[in-house]
């Protein structure tokens, strides 16, 4: 075959383009649980996304080609290594998200190499993390080497033949225009969105087609939001109101202390599917399902995002993860913003925040911090020493909540104290007694479930017998979900983000809450709880008032979603790409059309809420004049 530079460029980037076709073969494998039935249509619209990554990836080496089309020895090898290092960074990021997506039920976006470089836990968790994942380092070991040699092969195919004249800025023209078209994702008017996926094959498909390198580039030294109008803030106040105030006249609950303590725990990876009074299935967390009967019990919970790092400022900031980055590792975590921390201080509470792992671990510490937290206690601050670390993440969360405990009696009260547990977290490794004790289930996840559920057990058998314990307000929930199993048993309920959610205290009279509440509900509702009197701004609303928006919020792969108790809405941030009865596959019936329509204008005021107080660095409420 004889070919010239023009055909030796297009074949060898042709060649990283079936790679990452290949890979998204392997990404639809990997998640087959989540994606059942993959058209045809995904994986050549997924072509466009490489494509427009690939064009702009590669526009150091095309221009080197470009230049020296037939190079010397030196920069044939230059040109080598800087088409290796390119394209290897982009193999590296698809391969990676092959078994990351499960976590986080999107595409990466830039903020992963923040997140993955925060606190030294990239170093410390990488070996496990190959170890567990092999099979991925083999299938980018085989893609670069596929790569490496197909360079070379096709380097082979031009022999130097002369070119005429004419043809010199002829295939260098077609070279340039063939780039823009795919550095645009085609010829359409405008360049490729995000948003485009969902044209291809529907929201539920859209991270099939989309590809990481494409959202990673998007999201480089870009800002995370920007202004949406989609009515007068007035009425986005009124459907959405982010400025609290409990007037004089709260009624304190009977044997409730005017000033009660308030302990978050936050249990990592604890689905609400694997709870058996939530799902009706086998119950992983025995102990928490008892629980649930002794307090106030939200059925119908979910997380705000799909990461710890999403999950905890919603928690504990009432932050829902409403853009491509996380408020944690973005620019606006340097805003004043309102937390409990921040509100239970100013009345006087001592405030602290235990977490097993190593300082500095996803940023919490420095999160903690300008959530106004006095007291960061990590593994660092851990007496125990080496001897309870797991040697992953850090120290069990059967002796460090015993600790916790302990440390709490000590606390002046009142107090915040929130503990963040770490057992149930991936590679789900516990000790050997203890992996013998709990040694039962079909999922990984399932034997760390109940070692945690059992270790809060012990937490609470200890706490029950310190004089605090009756004067406290315990509000319990998990920080995002894992590792599920897909049975088909829930229907099309968002069951990756159905999280246990339960308020539990002596004068607290036990109830279920069937209606749809969020993370960013917990803050407003402990405040109504023990009668904050003062104004404080939150995006979420007091859970079990009448007049609250009972749904919750979250988006993923550039897609909105809204779920209340009747339907789930998808939208795009331009239009309505979805909505279903809620736990249904199907689509609204006509009756319901209305409803889907105040559902859409809730949503679009949540979303200009969020940008807006974002944007202006509104996310602390003013003083109401006397």
């Amino acid at each position: 075959m004889r070919a010239g530079p023009l055909t030796v460029l297009l074949l060898r980037l042709g060649l990283v383009l079936a790679i990452h076709g290949l890979l998204r073969l392997l990404f639809v494998w990997h998640n087959a649980a989540m994606f059942p039935a993959v058209p045809m249509a995904a994986h050549i619209g997924g072509l466009r996304f490489d494509l427009f990554a690939l064009a702009w990836m590669n526009l150091p080496w095309v221009v080197l080609v470009l230049l020296f089309p037939r190079p010397g020895r030196v920069l044939e090898r230059a040109g080598l290594v800087l088409f290796l290092v390119i394209n290897g960074l982009g193999i590296l990021a698809n391969t990676v998200d092959v078994g990351y997506y499960a976590f986080t039920l999107r595409r990466s976006t830039s903020d992963l190499l923040t997140i993955a470089t925060g606190g030294g836990d990239l170093m410390d968790l990488a070996p496990t993390f190959l170890v567990g994942y092999w099979y991925l380092v083999l299938a980018f070991l085989a893609a670069i080497s596929l790569m490496v040699w197909g360079y070379r092969a096709i380097g082979r195919l031009d022999q130097g033949h002369p070119i005429p004249l004419g043809w010199r800025l002829g295939w260098r023209s077609t070279a340039l225009v063939l780039l823009v078209i795919a550095s645009r994702g085609g010829l359409q008017l405008m360049p490729l969105q995000p948003m485009d996926a969902t044209r291809h094959a529907g929201p539920s498909l859209a991270p099939v087609v989309l590809s990481t390198p494409y959202t990673m580039l998007m999201s480089f030294g870009k800002p995370s939001l920007a202004e949406r109008h989609y009515m007068p803030q007035e009425e986005a106040d009124r459907l959405w109101p982010v400025v609290h105030h409990h007037r004089a006249g709260h009624q304190h609950a009977p044997g409730m202390p005017d000033r009660p303590n308030v302990v978050i725990i936050i249990l990592e990876s604890f689905s609400a599917v694997y709870s058996g009074t939530l799902s009706g299935d086998q119950s992983w967390m025995p102990f928490l399902d008892s629980l649930m009967g002794a307090g106030i019990n939200f059925t119908r919970a979910y997380a705000n995002g799909r990461r710890s790092i999403d999950g905890i400022p919603a928690i504990l900031a009432s932050m829902p993860e409403l853009m491509d980055e996380a408020f944690l590792s973005s620019r606006y975590a340097a805003t004043p913003f309102t937390s409990l921390a921040h509100l239970l201080d100013a009345r006087g509470y001592g405030t602290s925040f235990y977490h097993g792992g190593r300082n500095g671990t996803m940023g919490l510490d420095g999160f903690t911090r300008s959530a106004g937290f006095q007291r960061y206690v990590g593994m660092n601050e851990y007496p125990g020493g080496a001897k309870d670390f797991d040697g992953q993440w850090g120290i069990r969360d059967r002796p460090f909540l015993r600790f916790w405990a302990e440390e709490l009696a000590r606390e002046p009260q009142p107090f915040l104290s929130t503990v963040f547990t770490l057992s149930s977290h991936h590679p789900y490794r516990l000790p050997k007694a203890e992996t013998e004790r709990f040694a039962r289930g079909t999922q990984d996840i399932h034997p760390t479930l109940l070692y945690a559920d059992d270790a809060l057990r012990g937490f609470f058998r200890t706490a029950q017998d310190m004089p605090w314990y009756g004067n406290t307000l315990f509000v319990i929930t998990a920080d995002h979900t894992a590792d599920l199993e897909r049975t088909g048993k829930h229907g099309d309920l968002p069951i990756d983000y159905w999280v246990p959610l339960l308020f539990v205290a002596p004068w607290i009279t036990p109830a279920a809450v069937e209606h749809a509440t969020q993370h960013i509900d917990i803050l407003p509702t402990v405040m109504a709880m023990i009668g904050h009197p003062d104004p404080f701004f939150s995006f979420g609303h007091d859970a079990l008032a009448s007049t609250t928006p009972a749904c919750a919020v979250w988006v993923n792969n550039g897609i909105y979603t809204i779920i209340d108790a009747q339907m789930r809405l998808r939208f795009d941030g331009t239009q309505v790409v979805g909505s279903h009865p809620a736990g249904s596959g199907s689509g609204p019936s006509a009756g319901q059309e209305e409803h889907a329509a105040r559902l859409e204008q809730r949503l679009k005021a949540a979303i200009q809420q969020f940008n807006h107080h974002l944007l202006n660095g509104t996310l602390v409420a003013k003083p109401v004049p006397e």
